[in-house]
Parts: structure tokens; sequence; C-alpha cells
């Protein structure tokens, strides 16, 4: 995927980070004919906070911002073609502008729930 997409996401996301973010980390989790989204914020020697927790983040903006990102995100899958394309998009990136993505390519169909519980654990910690 290229940077503009990566960008793309964070301006979308960044909306929403509250005064004093330290570090954001973003999940998008595709199946087939549905997707996942989701974002967590913290705050320098704070706790992790879901995105539909924070401040002015409501659910009806979270799910408008998060149909925006789909557009980008699908678009990009379907270049790839069904056989290469991710299925799990993980992106963090820090308040020094300092970014890390990870992709995934493993079909998580018939256990997302118990999937996204483990990214938790994985990306959170």
């Amino acid at each position: 995927m290229d940077e503009k997409i990566f960008q793309n996401v964070f301006d979308i996301v960044f909306d929403f980070l509250p005064e004093g973010w330290d570090r954001m980390v973003f999940f998008a989790g595709y199946t087939e004919g549905s997707y996942s989204m989701k974002f967590y914020s913290k705050a320098e020697k704070g706790e992790y906070v879901d995105c539909f927790n924070l401040p002015g983040a409501s659910k009806a903006k979270l799910v408008k911002a998060f149909m925006e990102i789909d557009k980008v995100l699908s678009k990009n899958r379907k270049e790839q073609g069904a056989t290469n394309a991710w299925t799990i998009f993980s992106m963090s990136v820090d308040n020094n502008g300092n970014m890390k993505t990870d992709f995934e390519y493993d079909d998580h169909s018939a256990d997302m729930v118990a999937y996204e519980k483990k990214w938790v654990e994985k990306y959170l910690s």
C-alpha cells in the first residue's frame, strides 16, 4: 500500500484524537462481504481508550469516518486481486509522526471476534 493511503487514513482518524494524545492504533479487518474498523488512542502515561469512548466522537461520526476509510482501503484491496488482498490492516502512529503498519492475509471470517481480542492483546499491551 502506498504512503498516501496511510496518510489519508490517519488524517481522517486525527480529527477524533483528543488533545495530548501520545499514540493511536488503528484496526481494519475484512471478511467476506463485511469489514470492521476501530482505533484506540492513548495519552502519555495513560490507558488506551476505544474510539467509541472518546469525548466528542459520536457513533454516527465514527461510522461516517470509517465509511470514508473503507472507500480508500477497498479500492486498494480490489487492485490487489481477490487472492492477494490483505484481510487485516494495523497501523500505529505516535505524536512524533512515527508510523508502523502491519498486514495479514489469513481469512478470519469464522473467528473475527476472537481474532480482534488477540489483536487487542498484541497491539495494546
